[in-house]
């Protein structure tokens, strides 16, 4: 996780105890409303305008850039009133055997803050708002309902190794992206808490997932939401509501 390795900008610090602070004088007591945000990353790869040909760390800063300034739009019209710290978590082909690939170690660099570099703003650069504060980064190779003796690599940090493999052809593909996400994303609709779940991609794959995490959220106060460039091919009709098209 990288959250302990970035510095607190002063929105952040501000929303540590609960309030939001609007302005210098106004305080509004709300309780932030944990909200955990799966990011489908090779999606927002494909979708960042502009895009151009690169697994630096430029590129990894502007598609989360651009993830949490959408996740933002869309708490902000769900629920403008409230305050929200978001857990990000990313799913990728991060691995090549045990060894992360540049696009990793390009997001890696991204989230660590750099104190000789004045323009570093540390964790604030990615909240969306005063009242919405992103509070940690972590990959989805290493999974939330796994049992710790099944980490492997050489510093045992992992679950998944092999996302990303050759196939027959020769080509390079993911591996165990997409079931890694809806497992994460299951495992956090089980939670016995007050938190909201988001979902940030495109793939038809994850309607399995989305739709059985909001069978398990029924009768709370909880939501599960998936922000869908777009919307999806082939989906369900009668999950519209479940899905943003941004």
């Amino acid at each position: 996780m990288w959250s302990e390795q970035r510095q607190w900008g002063s929105c952040d610090r501000q929303c540590l105890t609960g309030n939001v602070h609007i302005g210098f004088n106004k305080v509004m007591a709300i309780r932030p409303i944990r909200t955990h945000v799966l990011i489908d990353w090779n999606s927002e790869l494909r979708s960042l305008q502009g895009h151009i040909a690169s697994d630096g760390e430029e590129v990894a800063r502007r598609v989360l850039k651009q993830v949490c300034r959408r996740v933002g739009r869309l708490l902000h019209d769900q629920a403008g009133d409230e305050a929200f710290f978001l857990s990000l978590r990313a799913y990728h082909g991060w691995r090549r055997g045990f060894e992360p690939t540049v696009r990793r170690r390009a997001l890696e660099a991204a989230f660590v803050y750099n104190p000789a570099n004045p323009d570093d703003r540390g964790l604030s650069e990615y909240s969306p708002r005063r009242s919405q504060v992103v509070r940690s980064l972590e990959f989805g190779d290493r999974l939330l309902g796994a049992r710790e003796v099944r980490l492997c690599g050489q510093r045992q940090d992992h679950h998944l190794p092999s996302t990303v493999q050759q196939d027959r052809a020769g080509s390079l593909g993911e591996k165990m992206v997409d079931t890694a996400l809806v497992c994460d994303l299951i495992f956090l609709a089980m939670e016995d808490d007050d938190s909201w779940l988001i979902v940030v991609g495109q793939d038809a794959d994850l309607v399995p997932g989305i739709l059985t995490a909001e069978g398990l959220l029924q009768g709370t106060d909880r939501r599960v939401i998936f922000l869908a460039r777009g919307g999806i091919t082939n989906s369900n009709p009668t999950m519209t509501d479940l899905i943003c098209r941004r």
